[in-house]
């Protein structure tokens, strides 16, 4: 009932190509009627894209997580920094990456540019970093174990938040990116 009223994820479906089940509300599709071969989900490369995409990953695996099994979603990698030199310049997509840079290039001159995110690059920033496919960082999303995705799903994306709290203190390590749903590169 929820997704029928919601004007943009109905757009969303209408996009893709997919239709809702009104018995079990549940998303569904048939290969022939989806309108891309990849569905790419882009955010910005900080925390909060971070999110933004888990909570499409959610949406998806919730409705219909066969989209993901057959490997229909991707996820687009914008870069975070943009190191200029004076032979030209580079994107980098993390903060280990722009370690590492530094680290290769010890004493020489260089600028480093904190990107904002994707509503702030120009279009040739964005066509350099995330459109052009010889040029952009695009990955499969794969989940790896259903069954673990599910309870995972459940405990994260679930109600009941002493569970979620529970669950995040016995198995995060808070400085290390860790994500229930893997990315794979494509």
């Amino acid at each position: 009932d929820k997704i029928q009223k919601n004007a943009e994820i109905m757009t969303m479906i209408d996009a893709f190509g997919l239709t809702v089940d009104v018995k079990n509300m549940k998303v569904t599709y048939r290969p022939e009627d989806l309108r891309y071969g990849k569905i790419i989900i882009m955010s910005d490369a900080d925390v909060d894209g971070a999110h933004i995409k888990n909570l499409f990953y959610t949406f998806i695996w919730n409705f219909c997580p066969q989209l993901i099994i057959d490997g229909y979603i991707y996820a687009g990698v914008p870069p975070l920094y943009k190191i200029t030199t004076s032979k030209g310049y580079v994107y980098l997509k993390n903060d280990e990456a722009l370690e590492q840079y530094k680290i290769e290039n010890k004493g020489k001159k260089f600028s480093v540019n904190r990107l904002k995110g994707l509503g702030e690059m120009s279009p040739k920033q964005l066509k350099e970093t995330t459109m052009d496919p010889k040029n952009r960082l695009l990955v499969q999303v794969n989940i790896g174990d259903p069954l673990s995705v599910e309870n995972k799903v459940a405990v994260l994306m679930g109600k009941d938040a002493d569970k979620r709290k529970k669950w995040l203190e016995q198995n995060v390590d808070f400085n290390e990116e860790d994500s229930f749903i893997k990315e794979v590169k494509h």
